[in-house]
């Protein structure tokens, strides 16, 4: 008898375990039993009223205490309904309670991020950094010719939390709804709630070691199993781009940002506006990259095509499935293949074959105008990017340049000296100093110096990084109205956040290395394609951007078209893709992809913007 009750108390915990609903089930089968109970008794002492009546009146006076009032009969049968209804009371009551509770864990569960999304074709951003507003800000404006677009956000955040830090760093929302889930991006179960076999695109926001644990838990989800849909990741280290690549198999798209970066560093402090260039060709809102295919275009060279576009500049080919930036001239297009443009929208990509009107007679025929010469930089503060950028400046430098670096620890000078010694044009100078104090800066910025780039150290914390940056600028713009000099300052920021605030520090040109990287991740997980576009202008041995001197083109200042800008440039095997005009001291902002029939005053102050191989 004593195991039965244990095993019938077992099973009813276990049902009760269940939540509101067994409880709710519950208290209706106690009250129908107390009803019949109550019935039956008040039937056997007085037989003359039917069983059927009895059940009911029973069951009204325990669901409504005021059905009691007017009732008459035996004392027998008014105390029985007295019961019913007190009974009643306190069911009713509990059950009050229960529907309350319910509602209330509901709401907490809600709140918590943990209920399944009902999306198809939406992005899933896995994880959680300080780059996530970029990226949505940047799909948002991705998703505005849709009707309805949808972001999932997937970290062990409060999703609370998120949606109000999301809210507050992202104005407008447009038409896409950003949904925020709170869980593991490496438990499937999680995945699934986010409905990631339904996602078009996944966006990884983590290190290298946890990037490769979650694709190992998504490589065991069904959105490894469908046709459409891709991974888009960095990675730091560019030898994990194969183990990445391994698991994931043709589903993960990895680029390594951290050379492509140092370069951009590099020679933005040498061509001032290169690092607007990639800005701009980076963001939805101006000019993106774009593929295109015309049955016009076969058995026509890629020399040809540079004219049948007004409102865009060609890049590239994509030949055999294989993209290529700047291909020989003399290429022909085949019938599957696409052309690779800069355009403001793929919708607005005009194509047309027409006359056009070039002035040939001043297009400049002889060679490039040297750009290289002797320099002497200062570079402030170290990290992992310094050794490369001073690796790109002595490509581009002439022999006998100096390149004077601050840094704060005597640990970077064993480095600095194993560096020193495999340059060929440049000379390294090392001093050790604190980075963003006076007396250590006014000691060592000479005063023939021109050039500064700030790096950020990364030997500090992260949230101490630009704010010794920002105090560097200011030490240097009073240094250098002291002086009565001036000087190009180029900075490195390490967090998009503080952009506003370095800006008014007034840096001549600023690197977001953060921003990029968050830039070209969204452009990726948009089209995975670009992948290789990418790679290519930004790879040393390919094809890149340049800024040079519009006396380059031209044989002297005048009025062209944009038309004669691109002949002339294609004189010389480049692409020429915008221009930036100079006054003086004074560059106006970058006018990438213009409308190519618009004429423009050039002087030799001015600069063409142009893909080319040196």
């Amino acid at each position: 008898m004593k195991n039965i009750r244990e095993k019938l108390k077992y099973h009813f915990d276990r049902f009760l375990s269940k939540g509101s609903i067994a409880l709710i089930v519950s208290l209706f089968i106690v009250l129908f039993v107390i009803v019949l109970l109550i019935s039956l008794i008040v039937y056997i002492v007085n037989p003359d009223i039917a069983f059927g009546s009895l059940i009911w009146k029973s069951l009204m006076m325990t669901l409504d205490a005021g059905n009691l009032d007017g009732v008459s009969g035996s004392t027998f049968y008014m105390i029985m309904m007295t019961l019913a209804t007190i009974v009643g009371i306190f069911i009713t009551s509990v059950f009050i309670g229960l529907i309350l509770n319910g509602f209330q864990t509901k709401l907490e569960s809600l709140s918590k991020g943990r209920s399944k999304v009902i999306e198809c074709n939406h992005t899933l951003i896995l994880g959680y950094n300080g780059s996530i507003f970029v990226i949505i800000k940047e799909l948002i404006e991705a998703n505005r010719s849709l009707r309805r677009a949808a972001i999932v956000v997937l970290c062990e955040k409060d999703p609370v939390e998120m949606n109000q830090e999301i809210k507050d760093n992202v104005r407008n929302f447009y038409t896409t709804r950003v949904i925020c889930r709170t869980g593991s991006i490496y438990n499937q179960n999680d995945l699934d709630m986010c409905s990631i076999d339904k996602a078009r695109s996944v966006i990884l926001l983590e290190n290298d070691m946890n990037s490769i644990k979650a694709l190992l838990a998504i490589s065991d989800t069904d959105f490894m199993n469908k046709e459409a849909g891709h991974v888009s990741l960095l990675m730091n280290d560019a030898d994990n781009i194969s183990v990445a690549k391994s698991i994931g198999k043709n589903k993960v798209e990895a680029i390594n940002l951290d050379s492509a970066i140092t370069r951009i560093i590099a020679q933005s402090s040498l061509q001032k506006g290169l690092s607007q260039v990639y800005n701009d060709l980076l963001d939805f809102e101006g000019d993106e990259i774009y593929f295109y295919k015309n049955k016009s275009l076969e058995g026509k060279t890629f020399a040809q095509t540079f004219t049948f576009f007004p409102k865009s500049s060609v890049i590239g080919l994509v030949k055999n499935g294989q993209p290529l930036v700047k291909p020989p001239f003399d290429t022909l297009i085949g019938e599957n293949d696409e052309l690779i443009l800069i355009a403001e929208d793929e919708d607005k990509i005009q194509y047309e074959e027409r006359a056009v009107e070039i002035n040939s007679d001043i297009i400049r025929m002889t060679n490039h105008v040297s750009n290289t010469k002797i320099e002497d930089i200062s570079v402030i503060g170290f990290n992992e990017k310094t050794p490369e950028a001073i690796r790109e400046y002595d490509n581009y430098l002439e022999k006998g340049s100096k390149i004077r670096i601050l840094v704060n620890s005597e640990s970077y000078l064993k480095e600095i000296g194993q560096l020193n010694s495999t340059l060929k044009n440049v000379e390294v100078e090392a001093s050790v100093g604190a980075t963003y104090l006076r007396p250590s800066l006014e000691k060592f910025l000479r005063a023939e110096c021109r050039k500064v780039i700030i790096f950020a150290n990364d030997n500090v914390p992260h949230e101490d990084k630009d704010s010794q940056t920002l105090l560097t600028l200011l030490h240097l713009r009073e240094m250098e109205e002291k002086r009565g000099t001036s000087l190009e300052i180029i900075s490195e920021i390490a967090d998009v956040r503080n952009v506003e605030v370095i800006d008014l520090a007034k840096s001549d040109d600023f690197i977001i290395s953060e921003l990029l990287a968050s830039k070209m991740l969204t452009q990726i997980s948009e089209n995975r394609h670009l992948v290789p576009v990418f790679e290519d202008l930004m790879d040393a041995d390919g094809s890149e951007i340049y800024i040079k001197s519009a006396e380059n083109y031209l044989k002297a200042p005048g009025t062209v078209n944009f038309y004669t800008i691109c002949q002339a440039a294609a004189e010389k095997n480049e692409l020429a893709i915008g221009y930036i005009c100079c006054r003086g001291e004074h560059c106006q902002d970058v006018t990438l992809n213009p409308l190519k029939r618009d004429t423009i005053d050039f002087t030799f102050e001015d600069k063409v913007i142009v893909v080319a191989e040196n």
